[in-house]
């Protein structure tokens, strides 16, 4: 029988790849306790985000909504500050709520309990060791990343920080059920770790990236890909070596965020509160490592983007060692922990509640059609013609403004609305005024091959561009949800946004 009012952890990484997770099918990597939530709960294994980089996903997540509907459409670019939010709507139902780590969202300290960003550490004199190689050596070294060990250790680690204090806050919500947003910063970029993580996959035999076969596929990718690509081989320059170690160190940082899960999950357990608490660990998007020649982020729709962990655990509440591969989104999560607590659904929230689906077996319907997500701004997508016309070249570094054509946040790689509709078989990617993508995920699992506009695909995508005209118009009749204010808190950066980027929004 289902417990009234649970506590609620969120487990936020960033930047994590949804095949990082040794029980969900990847024998390279050491996540035993992230194995543990596997177990003891339901892991989504087609959960998707709204859009695949930090801000618009956040948005979405404490919203419920699309980013067609919020508005916030990139990283340089937040939107209409919406009614509610998912620590209000807690706060608001009798829940002490908590924020420990990175925000980059729209709420606010106003939403929290306890609003702590940047966690002190209990160990001041490792955490001075590892700030004072950073700033000495590190960052200068190595600015993207850290080819060696950080000095310090875990203890010198804000991610330990961060654990530390949210055990604090749990400790200190007896009596009364909390909410915590603990958001962890591993394992975004620079890719850094300390010992024993860097040294743990340094020498292991990890996959290489899947990369197209030669230029022949990339003449069939949109042209904002490709001028990434360029962009990126100018300013994140990894060569083969570079990738080998930055794969290891990845997979090093989350390592490490396991551990740390670990001593929740250990902290509940002895505290007797792990069957009074619903878990659920995600992350707010995806990283190419070097799949598709690309690194970091955007402005793609690949699975290593979209894709992302998604397990819930709430002993005694919900099924157990369960792989779900119905399409769960982050925008579930606002009416999932609303019904979870007992409280009304904001009527902004266009998610799903997911608790019936959670206690189900596998065995009810769907969750919805197919998986759905966003990214760009509004206006029509760049063609090379244009860009070489207004003297926008990938890795000049100059635009015909002075300003330098950054990594993310430049016009061609921003402009033009990009939408997924992702089936178990099929992918299908809209770009706006530009070229679209179509993928075979049962004959090329890792999207290397656009079969759009072939003859012999042309039923298939002319099905899925349907089913996403659909989906689009009932996201825009939806949209008239009230909001509060344009957002005053988060400014758009003049250095890395140019006039092409807003003429259009």
């Amino acid at each position: 029988m289902m417990s009234n009012r649970p506590n609620i952890l969120l487990i936020y990484t960033d930047q994590q790849r949804y095949d990082t997770i040794a029980a969900l099918g990847n024998p390279n990597i050491d996540t035993p306790n992230l194995d543990r939530l596997v177990t003891e709960g339901v892991a989504f294994t087609q959960a998707t985000t709204p859009s695949p980089v930090c801000m618009p996903a956040r948005w979405s997540l404490h919203s419920g909504q699309w980013t067609s509907t919020h508005k916030c459409y990139s990283n340089h670019h937040p939107g209409q500050i919406p009614q509610d939010n998912m620590p209000r709507m807690l706060k608001h139902a009798g829940y002490r709520t908590g924020l420990i780590g990175k925000n980059h969202s729209f709420v606010t300290s106003e939403d929290f309990d306890l609003y702590q960003q940047h966690p002190h550490s209990r160990h001041p004199t490792a955490s001075q060791k590892r700030n004072d190689w950073l700033n000495t050596i590190g960052r200068e070294k190595y600015p993207r990343l850290r080819k060696e060990a950080v000095p310090g250790g875990v203890q010198g680690d804000p991610q330990r920080a961060s654990t530390d204090e949210a055990i604090d806050f749990m400790r200190a919500s007896s009596g009364r059920p909390f909410f915590l947003w603990l958001s962890y910063l591993h394992p975004h970029t620079p890719y850094e770790i300390s010992e024993p993580y860097f040294s743990r996959y340094i020498n292991a035999d990890l996959p290489d990236p899947h990369c197209e076969p030669d230029e022949s596929y990339w003449d069939k990718k949109p042209f904002r890909q490709r001028f990434h690509r360029a962009n990126n081989d100018a300013i994140i320059r990894f060569d083969q070596e570079d990738t080998r170690i930055m794969r290891a160190v990845y997979y090093g940082m989350i390592s490490m965020i396991d551990a740390e899960v670990g001593r929740l999950l250990d902290f509940l357990e002895a505290r007797q509160l792990r069957e009074k608490t619903l878990i659920v660990f995600t992350s707010d998007h995806g990283d190419y490592q070097g799949d598709h020649s690309m690194y970091t982020k955007s402005p793609a729709m690949y699975d290593c983007l979209v894709r992302v962990p998604f397990i819930a655990s709430w002993p005694g509440n919900v099924d157990t060692d369960r792989r779900d591969s119905r399409f769960a989104s982050h925008i579930d999560l606002l009416p999932t922990f609303a019904s979870a607590a007992n409280t009304a659904t904001p009527t902004q929230a266009e998610g799903i509640d997911l608790m019936p689906f959670l206690r189900d077996d596998g065995q009810g319907g769907p969750i919805r059609d197919a998986a759905y997500s966003e990214y760009g701004i509004p206006g029509l997508a760049y063609t090379q013609e244009e860009a070489e016309q207004e003297g926008l070249q990938a890795g000049d570094f100059n635009n015909p403004n002075g300003d330098p054509i950054s990594w993310e946040g430049n016009p061609v790689t921003l402009r033009g609305r990009i939408r997924m509709i992702r089936t178990n078989r099929w992918k299908y990617v809209q770009e706006s005024g530009g070229q679209n993508e179509l993928y075979d995920l049962k004959n090329d699992p890792h999207e290397l091959d656009n079969l759009s506009g072939q003859p012999s695909y042309r039923p298939i995508e002319t099905e899925l561009s349907a089913r996403l005209k659909i989906w689009k118009k009932e996201v825009a009749t939806r949209a008239g949800a009230s909001v509060r204010r344009p957002s005053s808190s988060i400014r758009e950066t003049p250095k890395n946004v140019y006039e092409n980027e807003t003429r259009n929004l």
